[in-house]
């Protein structure tokens, strides 16, 4: 007789989760998945953090090469500036090496959906099915940061003031916000359709336009957890091996995957008319069976 008196009897099964159960609020989901594929999240950040070293490289050194001393007179505040644009381009998968963003992306975005994926196999397969397209946009990624990187230092360390330089400073930070809000959407749509570059960026384009007040939100909580782990430095560059790119990536992939879903998973098969009449531009053309069902 399994436990005493049928008490204590872990081989019985439980009640379950009921059919009817209401479904749990998107930010208590959040952490329950986070909480239970911890491990698994911290084994890929470990993985996609050695892939990804030579665009680390790049976002640590970048600001240094073209921004030079910004504001000579007072160096706390040219660290500072250093520091920030560093960790911006790192919260969001802007440089990254782009067929390990590929695999890592993959698993995310399971997780996210609440599917399985294997760490290495998945990563592996994604990673090499995506090769061409993801280096591709690594290399558009990185001649946009040294574009944006001179335009800024040019703005706030040669420019004289007044209002034109007032507004050359708010447009290249709009551009670069924009530009960062693209990269929540081009690599999860890059894993799960099958779309040109001009897709891609087109429909990231409209993405970020559309949303851009929660793809602010999105990017101001990866950004303000990545400075909490770095208040002590030490902490902040072991969390970043083991942690923080399968944090900031697994919000994001949770936030940007409903929205995919959304306006271009549920409308394929139908009329574009009775699509999101907003977003219809963002129908794949024909090209909507996903390749991003976990095989």
């Amino acid at each position: 007789m399994a436990g005493i008196f049928g008490l204590f009897d872990f081989t019985k099964e439980g009640p379950g989760v009921p059919k009817d159960a209401p479904p749990k609020p998107r930010f208590l989901l959040f952490f329950d998945i986070y909480t239970r594929k911890f491990w698994n999240l911290m084994k890929a950040n470990i993985m996609f953090f050695f892939f990804n070293l030579p665009a680390l490289a790049v976002c640590l050194f970048l600001p240094h090469i073209f921004f030079g001393d910004l504001y000579p007179d007072d160096k706390n505040v040219d660290v500072m500036l250093k520091f920030i644009f560093s960790l911006i381009i790192v919260c969001v998968p802007l440089l990254t090496v782009g067929p390990a963003q590929a695999g890592f992306t993959l698993i995310l975005r399971n997780y996210a959906r609440e599917e399985h994926a294997f760490l290495w196999s998945d990563f592996k397969e994604y990673a090499l099915k995506n090769f061409r397209q993801s280096t591709f946009v690594s290399l558009i990624d990185f001649l946009f940061v040294v574009l944006i990187a001179n335009a800024f230092s040019y703005y706030f360390r040669y420019s004289n003031e007044g209002f034109m330089t007032l507004l050359g400073r708010v447009f290249i930070t709009f551009g670069f916000l924009i530009y960062l809000m693209m990269h929540l959407y081009i690599y999860p749509m890059m894993i799960t359709f099958k779309l040109s570059l001009r897709q891609l960026y087109k429909n990231a384009f409209i993405f970020s336009v559309i949303k851009f007040f929660p793809n602010l939100l999105i990017i101001l909580t990866c950004f303000v957890f990545i400075v909490l782990t770095f208040v002590w430095a030490n902490i902040g560059l072991l969390l970043l091996v083991l942690m923080t790119f399968s944090t900031t990536g697994f919000l994001i992939n949770f936030y940007v995957y409903p929205i995919i879903k959304k306006y271009m998973i549920d409308p394929v098969g139908k009329d574009k008319k009775d699509a999101h009449p907003e977003t219809e531009e963002l129908l794949p053309e024909g090209e909507g069976q996903g390749q991003g069902q976990e095989e």
